[in-house]
């Protein structure tokens, strides 16, 4: 089993990008979202694409944005992936042409679930919460698991919804994801200033490093 791969979101700080590239994250993720006490203005997000790091995936994050100033955010910060959340449908912006993060919230039907064209190049599952996200509520895991079993031959299928360092390797074990996306689990609880923590980052890191070290 490989190790799985790790996103951090939300990273709105200069010394939490720094963190994260040294623990060694796969992605980070920039929130758009006005309505998030993790949004980077346009300001903020230049600063941190001038300091970011090599190697590491850049993922736009947004919510029911208009899909032309999608792909003009994505070409003018250089983003690797757009993850899009709300209403709008996910066609609008799977027609960009660029990478795309499909969010599925919630746990749908799966036998009901209809794949969008074209397909995404990785899928989300997310908790449903008020806010899109970095909310620290849990997804459902035993639902999580089916929708791996289901998907994973589409794209690769990430998991996010109140991982933390304390459960992180119990979640990994349960829904087998390609990969983690944590915002909270990443923040010292309570922390109003949603300030990633390099500690936290550091053992979520070692956690997806060693998923399946002892079958290699």
């Amino acid at each position: 089993m490989s190790r799985a791969r790790l996103k951090i979101c939300g990273v709105a700080h200069i010394d939490d990008l720094a963190a994260c590239a040294a623990a060694g994250v796969d992605a980070i993720g920039l929130n758009f979202w006005t309505g998030s006490k993790r949004h980077v203005d346009r300001a903020t997000a230049r600063a941190l694409v001038d300091a970011w790091p090599g190697g590491i995936e850049r993922i736009g994050v947004f919510v029911d944005d208009d899909p032309g100033e999608v792909a003009a955010r994505a070409r003018a910060l250089a983003l690797d992936w757009i993850q899009p959340h709300g209403a709008r449908p996910i066609a609008d912006y799977l027609a960009l042409g660029l990478p795309t993060i499909w969010v599925i919230r919630g746990a749908p039907d799966l036998e009901a679930l209809e794949l969008p064209t074209p397909t995404p190049g990785r899928i989300l599952l997310a908790a449903a919460v008020p806010g899109f996200g970095g909310a620290g509520v849990r997804t459902d895991w035993a639902w999580a698991r089916r929708a791996v079993t289901r998907l994973s031959s589409v794209a690769p299928v990430w998991l996010a919804g109140g991982i933390t360092p304390e459960n992180a390797a119990e979640a990994l074990a349960a829904v087998d994801p390609a990969g983690l996306d944590v915002a909270s689990g990443a923040e010292l609880p309570g922390d109003p200033r949603a300030r990633k923590d390099p500690t936290r980052i550091a053992a979520l890191v070692d956690i997806c490093n060693n998923r399946g070290a002892d079958d290699r």
